[in-house]
């Protein structure tokens, strides 16, 4: 029995959930709590905001178009191994990254949807695919919205 594949209109239904999310945590968030981490931690949610923006560009646009589109020094502030976030003084602001973020999520779809499904199955004898790796990417972005939403419970709660 052959496994159900995923496709281009499911990556991108999930895609459009998953960005309108972190949008709205972003947006939701007030001006004070943006740069705020608790005591002990350092991540704050422009950070969480902004790494999903570089997550998406490394598993699934850069896979797909073979570039990054990434602003310049973006990897540094919001990659897997940047620079501490307290060294970082010039965040972009909310509006910015909400900007990039809208704007990915639209490239993201149109590449999606120009992608043949064929592309995104599983290869014969490999447990590796384009399209798990454009899922997995969604997922800890997915994660990462239980850390804006947390920081923001945690924010209010001590303010």
């Amino acid at each position: 029995m052959t496994e159900p594949q995923i496709g281009p209109s499911h990556l991108c239904d999930l895609a459009r959930q998953v960005r309108g999310c972190t949008l709205d945590l972003l947006l939701g968030a007030a001006d004070t709590e943006l740069l705020w981490a608790p005591r002990g931690t350092s991540n704050h949610i422009l950070w969480h905001a902004g790494h999903a923006l570089w997550l998406q560009d490394k598993l699934c646009l850069e896979l797909l178009t073979k570039k990054s589109e990434l602003p310049k020094g973006w990897e540094t502030k919001f990659g897997m191994h940047c620079r501490p976030v307290t060294s970082t003084k010039d965040w972009p602001g909310r509006d910015e990254v909400a900007r990039l973020l809208t704007l990915q999520l639209q490239r993201m779809l149109g590449v999606l949807r120009e992608t043949p499904a064929e592309r995104l199955v599983i290869p014969e004898g490999s447990a590796r695919c384009l399209a798990g790796t454009i899922l997995h990417g969604l997922h800890d972005e997915a994660r990462h919205q239980g850390e804006m939403y947390l920081l923001l419970k945690l924010a209010r709660a001590s303010g």
